[in-house]
């Protein structure tokens, strides 16, 4: 036996393992979003009233890091899916990393009472 025969087994265990892995970091990404959100809106009053703004920096700290998870995530599913399945593990990939996301989205709505997408800057900002 050689060990290229376990392959496509070793790439499905480490498929599911790694998506497994990625529910729990793009939940942990959705709901720090949510906190840079939530940061940059508290200390706005702040930062107006030391002549600056807060502008950006949910952006930074919450956005970005978000936008990594979700890339870093098909950049690791997506070439294991195509060991295992070749072109429908490319299609398995990324739909791992969009169950995860909304996965993600849930929890982090639980988190900030319904108000993910709500909480931030627009509130400065809406009359």
């Amino acid at each position: 036996m050689t060990t290229t025969a376990f392959v496509p087994e070793r790439s499905a265990t480490k498929f599911w393992l790694f998506a497994g892995i990625g529910i729990l970091v793009i939940v942990f990404a959705w709901c720090w979003y949510g906190l840079a959100q939530l940061e940059a809106e508290t200390d706005q009053g702040k930062a107006l009233t030391a002549g600056t703004t807060m502008d950006g920096f949910a952006l930074t700290f919450g956005g970005i890091p978000l936008i990594m998870a979700h890339v870093i995530g098909l950049a690791i599913l997506m070439p294991l899916g195509w060991q295992r399945w070749r072109l429908p593990g490319l299609a398995y990939g990324l739909i791992a990393v969009v169950a995860a996301s909304i996965i993600g989205i849930g929890a982090g709505q639980l988190l900030f009472g319904g108000e993910l997408f709500e909480v931030g800057l627009q509130r400065y900002y809406s009359e």
